[in-house]
């Protein structure tokens, strides 16, 4: 599972698949508009212009459970943030992120990445913390949302990578997008099959996950759903599905070889890197 399962509402009630971010890096935030931290949307907005080209997108959801500091209707809330902050990412419905009618988005959020402490350097930390205290002694065990404007960022792939409270510094946050941002080390390799229909097979590897595979020559049906079945997983687990299969026609199969090159290309990345 990752977020491209999940489904959110727009502003003007349509459904949105997160399946329509894929291969972002997405800042998924819950906001509030008259809250101390609003003026966050400044440095979000310079966040989005700055990177957006390169394949970065902030998704807001309002929410309107801290202080209820987000009061208005999804319309209003719009307005604010355009006429306020010339908001330019996407602005989603106003939506709960803890208790019994949290969006199911944030319980999985919320599940990748837990609580780990308000910045000790930040102004407002001892009053953010002192307001929970008050509220739950035992507040810092929960994963739940402690605030207006905690963020998750997600990587290309869908998965959390980092959780960032409030008070959290937003330079520490570019930092973190910018480096999942970065051009990947990805190598491409061609290998030479043995005693199966295909005559070779491409793909790339970055690390030890395989993407962008394709055979030349071979049958028809297996070649064209394999490259869709195992995109992105690792060497291991491509190894473990698919090594030893055999095609019938065949000593071996172009599973079976499929496997082979990406242990391959995996040796041979190794060899570049001590190169």
């Amino acid at each position: 599972m990752n977020i491209y399962d999940f489904k959110a509402r727009d502003t003007e009630g349509n459904e949105i698949s997160l399946k329509d971010y894929a291969g972002k890096v997405i800042l998924i935030i819950n906001s509030a508009t008259e809250c101390g931290f609003t003026p966050q949307y400044d440095s979000l907005q310079d966040l989005y212009e700055k990177y957006s080209d390169e394949g970065f997108v902030i998704l807001d959801f309002p929410c309107n459970q801290f202080g209820h500091q987000a009061p208005g209707s999804d319309e209003e809330i719009v307005s604010f943030c355009d006429s306020t902050y010339g908001i330019t990412f996407p602005i989603f419905s106003k939506i709960e992120v803890n208790g019994d009618n949290e969006n199911p988005l944030y319980t999985y959020l919320k599940s990748q990445k837990g609580f780990a402490g308000f910045a000790p350097e930040h102004p407002l930390t001892p009053m953010l913390e002192s307001m929970l205290e008050r509220a739950d002694a035992n507040y810092a065990k929960s994963s739940d949302i402690k605030w207006n404007f905690t963020k998750f960022l997600i990587d290309q792939q869908g998965n959390v990578i980092e959780r960032f409270e409030p008070t959290t510094d937003i330079a520490v946050v570019e930092e973190q997008i910018a480096g999942l941002l970065k051009p990947k080390n990805v190598m491409e390799y061609t290998y030479k099959t043995k005693d199966t229909c295909s005559s070779e097979i491409k793909l790339n590897i970055e690390g030890n996950v395989i993407t962008n595979i394709s055979f030349t020559g071979g049958c028809n049906g297996n070649l064209q759903a394999i490259p869709r079945l195992v995109d992105g997983w690792t060497v291991e687990e491509i190894e473990k599905k698919l090594s030893g299969i055999i095609c019938g026609r065949r000593p071996t199969s172009c599973a079976d070889q499929l496997a082979k090159a990406c242990r391959a290309a995996y040796e041979e990345q190794k060899e570049r890197v001590r190169a």
